[in-house]
């Protein structure tokens, strides 16, 4: 179920409904139901011809998909019961153990479905002749967004950051609750466990809430069906196809998927922050114009916020961080971001994007320690901006590319595919190219409080014709249809 797809405002609406009618205290329950629905809902058993939005609500909610959905409530279980058995731990190295070993159980889930087939194959496969799949099993929608969630509750309880949820209804709202369930944002339980706990009343500032999540939700919306969808096609393009391409064309697409990783990714982080909003919850900002970095270490503390500062706790300093010395933290930033990447896919061109951003990463703290840093500061602001967007968006190739061959010849594209007719290239991909300019123009001013001070200045009789424009502008776009989010996959 799409934020961008009829079916799901068909469900929000009844659930914001609902949401005002329930009784707060009924609350939580509602959340743990309705995100259930929407977990199963994803991707509900249909003949080939018909759209779930043509259904009646019942009907649909026969058709849900059960495959995986009992999979968030046995984690959510397994962290539930793991952390009161933790906390029964006698002495220190006893609870140390049991939190570890808890941990592992929760990610073997993750990593025997998305990494059986990876090993099998791309490990052990050129050592022992081994092809194809092991397993084939289809990757459980969300299930690396929901592991790292319960970890970061588990370890959080361990080092005494949250107290010990013995209400297993609130920690089933902290992993269920619906905007964030699929693709993030992560969250930490004090982010969104106490809101739930003493959740607001449904009709107090119900107007301003509702204005500015909507707000919210409606940039996510533009970027989504107007920018990212509209330059999926020219990019699926390029990497689909292995001959009779041009060095244009192969910009297109690698500048293409920048911006459509971007929009496509923190487009649906908008929506969710943007229903949350709705129903009286605020989430954490997960992007901060990134495109605006002036170094790799500048990009990582505004792109994907909450995986970024997740893998600093929850990884990075549990490995040593910046103690043991300065090769000791470079190796850390590497082992990091290895394992970032491999968490993306199980893919090498998962492990090679990774590894360019540590080592960019790494490079960058090393500078700062040589006496190269007084000449690294001198130079503009402006031109390490240029340095870090172009590093960041030719690094995206390998991200993008199914496989190593493909990365080579989409990034090779640009400097050995002749450059044809570059002006009926130009005109025949007019709009993307319009799209991507309008883009990088006022990409500084993407964010929430620019929208809020938006929402909040502008007379009704302005705001709500210019949402109406803007949502009719986006689903002509689209002509009525949405694409997956490219972080479902993840």
């Amino acid at each position: 179920m799409l934020f961008s797809a009829p079916e799901f405002f068909a469900f929000f609406v009844i659930y914001l409904l609902l949401h005002v009618a329930v009784p707060a205290r009924h609350r939580l329950l509602l959340i743990i139901i309705g995100s259930t629905i929407f977990y199963g809902a994803w991707n509900p058993y249909l003949p080939a011809d018909q759209k779930a939005f043509t259904l009646d609500p019942l009907e649909l909610i026969s058709r849900i998909n059960y495959r995986y959905i009992w999979l968030p409530h046995v984690l959510m279980l397994v962290a539930y019961f793991g952390v009161l058995w933790m906390e029964a731990a006698a002495a220190a190295p006893d609870r140390k153990r049991r939190m570890i070993a808890i941990t592992v159980v929760l990610l073997l889930p993750l990593a025997f479905v998305k990494y059986t087939d990876f090993i099998y194959a791309d490990v052990l496969g050129p050592v022992f002749g081994w092809s194809g799949k092991l397993l084939n099993i289809a990757l459980p929608l969300g299930i690396s967004f929901v592991t790292f969630t319960l970890i970061a509750y588990v370890v959080d309880v361990y080092r005494r950051k949250y107290p010990v949820e013995r209400r297993a209804g609130l920690l089933a709202g902290l992993v269920l609750f619906f905007p964030h369930l699929i693709a993030g944002p992560i969250l930490r339980p004090h982010e969104l466990m106490p809101q739930l706990a003493k959740p607001r009343p449904a009709l107090r500032a119900f107007g301003r809430r509702l204005v500015f999540g909507l707000a919210v939700f409606t940039l996510g919306l533009a970027k989504k069906l107007g920018l990212a969808d509209q330059l999926a096609d020219v990019v699926d393009h390029v990497y689909k196809t292995p001959s009779g391409l041009t060095a244009v064309d192969y910009l297109l697409a690698i500048y293409g998927f920048s911006l459509q990783i971007y929009c496509d990714f923190s487009g649906y982080t908008d929506m969710a922050i943007g229903v949350a909003l709705m129903i009286g919850v605020r989430l954490p900002t997960n992007f901060r114009q990134p495109y605006t970095a002036v170094s790799i270490v500048d990009f990582w503390r505004r792109w994907h916020i909450t995986l970024s500062t997740w893998l600093r706790d929850y990884l990075y300093i549990p490995l040593g961080g910046n103690r043991g010395g300065r090769p000791r933290q470079l190796f850390n930033l590497m082992v990091t971001m290895l394992l970032g990447g491999l968490w993306h896919g199980a893919n090498w061109t998962f492990v090679l994007w990774g590894a360019l951003h540590g080592g960019a990463i790494a490079l960058v703290h090393a500078v700062r320690w040589s006496p190269l840093h007084g000449i690294v500061k001198r130079v503009p602001a402006w031109l390490w901006l240029l340095i870090t967007f172009h590093f960041v968006t030719w690094v995206w190739v390998p991200f993008r590319a199914p496989d190593m061959a493909t990365a080579v010849r989409v990034a090779l594209g640009p400097f050995t595919a002749p450059l044809g007719d570059w002006e009926a290239t130009l005109r025949l991909h007019a709009f993307p190219i319009a799209l991507l300019a309008v883009f990088l123009a006022s990409h500084r001013w993407d964010n929430h409080r620019t929208i809020h001070r938006v929402a909040r200045r502008l007379p009704q009789a302005v705001f709500w014709p210019l949402i109406a424009l803007i949502w009719a502008l986006a689903i002509t776009l689209s002509q009525g249809s949405s694409k997956k989010f490219v972080y479902f996959d993840f």
